[in-house]
């Protein structure tokens, strides 16, 4: 069952950095006894507010110091997620941006991804392609098992990220995994991709077949949204494009080479996977800042690309490592954050870990 729902584990994790807190104590129902008697012991008169506890005003950026990193990433998940809009017709499905009304700009939808569904028959042809990616299970079969969750320890070797010492960095890993993956079974359910297994009883995966759509490769989406995070994130990131980008390319191709995915899954994941990550780093980005950055905006984040996939007629498509994702549309005409906006709470997050990387 490991793997199954992807990144959704990222829900999981982030529960259990902080949910600890307010769970029984570890010493059980005797530590908790003891807790009852010592409070017998030095309390001695009825309990009154001595104390003036700091509360800020309303939806400020500065109240996420004081939560868990579990409620911060299901506040910044729910604000990510109101700003989607999607929508699909007969044959394909789109994301989209959604800018609200304001004082100063009207609401207005903007693209972010739209995706056509090929047809049985271009994936009946790829079962090919998976066949032919099958000759090197035995050579790949210890990564296929250690990727089947969020590939950290693939990341920090590429990257030396030492994540015990960058917690904000690892949050914001955690948040864009958990967002890749909210957008992708959308996806996955809209186009009701099947599998490879489900055309040929040949293909038999050496792992368990998820249980959702084959395209796009959620692992695709995370691995490339990842790359373009830590490239971004980083003072140094550039330099670690080209070994970021072919972890990632790696990382999908073999979830063909197990059975699981078509090459053309992985092609829509890494288109998906790389626009995803443009559009949050334009989130965390727009507007004001929550304390004043050491160091400059990376470049290309005052924007995102729109993409299309379409390979409705590209049953010979194979992904393989240095595939080049579309280069697409710079999305123009959104309306600018207003000067007298407070911090987001996206705009913290990036901030503190921004703070993590003060030189390379």
């Amino acid at each position: 069952m490991a793997g199954e729902m992807g990144a959704m584990g990222a829900m999981g994790a982030m529960g259990a950095m902080g949910a600890g807190a307010s769970a029984v104590p570890e010493g059980g129902l005797m530590l908790a006894d003891a807790l009852i008697k010592t409070r017998g012991a030095l309390v001695d008169a009825p309990a009154m507010a001595t104390l003036d506890p700091w509360m800020p005003g309303i939806d400020q950026a500065t109240s996420m110091t004081q939560w868990a990193p579990f409620v911060r990433q299901h506040v910044l998940l729910f604000d990510l997620i109101s700003a989607m809009h999607f929508e699909t017709d007969d044959s394909a499905a789109g994301l989209q941006h959604r800018s609200p009304a304001t004082q100063h700009a009207t609401p207005g939808l903007y693209p972010i991804v739209a995706m056509w569904r090929p047809a049985p028959d271009v994936f009946r042809q790829q079962v090919q392609l998976v066949d032919a990616w099958a000759d090197l299970r035995e050579e790949r079969a210890s990564e296929i098992l250690s990727q089947l969750t969020p590939q950290f320890a693939y990341w920090n070797a590429v990257a030396s990220l030492n994540l015990e010492r960058r917690p904000k960095t690892l949050e914001l890993m955690w948040l864009a995994l958990a967002f890749a993956s909210f957008v992708e079974m959308r996806f996955k359910h809209a186009l009701a991709c099947p599998r490879p297994a489900q055309y040929s009883p040949h293909i038999q995966p050496i792992i368990a077949t998820p249980l959702h759509g084959s395209l796009p490769s959620g692992h695709a989406t995370e691995a490339f949204m990842i790359a373009h995070l830590i490239e971004k994130l980083l003072p140094h990131g550039a330099a670690l494009r080209q070994p970021l980008q072919r972890l990632a390319a790696r990382t999908s191709i073999n979830r063909t080479v197990a059975g699981v995915h078509f090459p053309i899954d992985s092609i829509a994941g890494q288109m998906l996977g790389r626009t995803l990550g443009e559009y949050l780093v334009w989130q965390c980005l727009r507007g004001p800042r929550s304390v004043a950055p050491a160091l400059p905006a990376p470049p290309d984040t005052d924007h995102w690309r729109a993409r299309v996939f379409d390979a409705r007629e590209s049953a010979a498509l194979d992904f393989l490592p240095g595939h080049e994702v579309a280069e697409g549309e710079i999305v123009i005409g959104l309306p600018p954050a207003p000067k007298d906006a407070a911090p987001s709470a996206l705009a913290w997050l990036w901030d503190q870990a921004r703070a993590e990387w003060p030189h390379a």
